[in-house]
């Protein structure tokens, strides 16, 4: 027999979907920033699927593709089981266009489980953990990259192999490409060795769940008639659901978008030692021979100072350098790698 869903203030009875603040915190001056959640509560019992979108609150597909699902698509008197959706989980970013919280530093993507009586970051990360992630049977925490890139989905390793077989089926039927994270470490904003993404930690925690990884918005209209990778995020989510049973139909193969098929693992990243204006030389999604030139870094003067090349035999996957500012510092990233197994 289906019961309420409740996450905080929120609570969607069987049948239902209701949407509004979760729960909220007060910044210096008293002003309340509070954290949306959509509730898509099925008239059948079923799993529950937690998806959290701009965690990184530049990265917006995942966004449109919540909003897409949950309220054009999900009829909830006809779904099995719940959505915990939550459109913008790091709503102090978003504010102000910020890939991490000015408030207070922290990059929310390695900020879980969070804490309660922790900086406000971590307070909205530790409501997440308690009120949604632990009722999860799967969570996925959607991201962007720097176009052009692959779209795929990062899927981490469990202690408990039943889990780990089923956040692998999840991504696979998602329906782009797998790869897996190896022991090499994403160097990002706002992260330190040893921090562990919302997904792994929950992997770590035995809770199912994987990160897929879209093309990013910039410059998008964020239309899913118009935009290729609004269309993946949305089939990928309802590919998902039909794996889990929560409504019925065939999983879709991706359109419009190169997959790649085999055993994948995150390698590292490249980067500059000397400081100029970078040219990107290869595509994402091609395999190359170690030791090929993948960027060419210039000098104000013209001169090349520096080559790129790729460190083994694998992928870029994508950049870490917007079209918008191809330049680079000295220790400055410049590509994701990976190779197949």
């Amino acid at each position: 027999m289906p019961k309420d869903l409740t996450v905080g203030k929120m609570t969607a009875k069987p049948g239902e979907i209701k949407w509004g603040p979760a729960t909220s915190v007060e910044l210096r001056d008293g002003t309340e920033v509070k954290l949306p959640v959509i509730l898509v509560n099925g008239a059948e019992d079923g799993p529950t699927l937690v998806i959290t979108a701009a965690v990184h609150p530049t990265e917006l597909v995942g966004t449109e593709a919540v909003r897409v699902v949950t309220r054009e698509i999900i009829d909830p008197k006809k779904l099995k089981g719940q959505i915990i959706a939550f459109p913008v989980t790091n709503p102090f970013g978003f504010q102000f266009g910020e890939y991490t919280s000015p408030h207070d530093g922290l990059n929310m993507s390695v900020s879980f489980p969070g804490s309660s009586q922790g900086s406000v970051t971590s307070r909205f990360a530790n409501f997440i953990w308690e009120n949604a992630t632990k009722k999860a049977t799967l969570c996925m925490d959607f991201h962007e990259n720097v176009e052009p890139c692959l779209h795929f989905s990062i899927v981490g390793y469990c202690k408990d192999p039943k889990m780990e077989k089923m956040a692998l089926e999840a991504a696979q039927s998602f329906g782009i490409t797998v790869i897996r994270p190896a022991g090499a470490r994403f160097e990002l904003p706002g992260t330190k060795p040893g921090d562990l993404s919302y997904s792994s930690t929950c992997m770590a925690n035995g809770i199912p769940a994987f990160t897929p990884e879209f093309e990013a918005s910039y410059g998008l209209t964020l239309e899913k008639d118009e935009e290729v990778t609004v269309q993946v995020a949305v089939r990928g989510v309802l590919n998902v659901m039909k794996y889990l049973k929560m409504i019925p139909g065939e999983i879709e193969k991706q359109s419009g978008i190169q997959v790649l098929h085999g055993n994948y693992e995150f390698k590292g990243m490249t980067k500059a030692n000397r400081g100029g204006l970078v040219h990107r030389l290869v595509k994402p999604g091609v395999k190359l021979k170690k030791g090929t030139p993948i960027a060419r870094i210039y000098n104000l003067y013209g001169d090349v100072v520096e080559t790129i090349e790729m460190p083994f035999d694998g992928y870029v996957w994508g950049w870490t350098l917007r079209r918008e500012f191809l330049t680079a510092q000295s220790g400055a990233t410049i590509s994701f790698c990976f190779t197949e197994l």
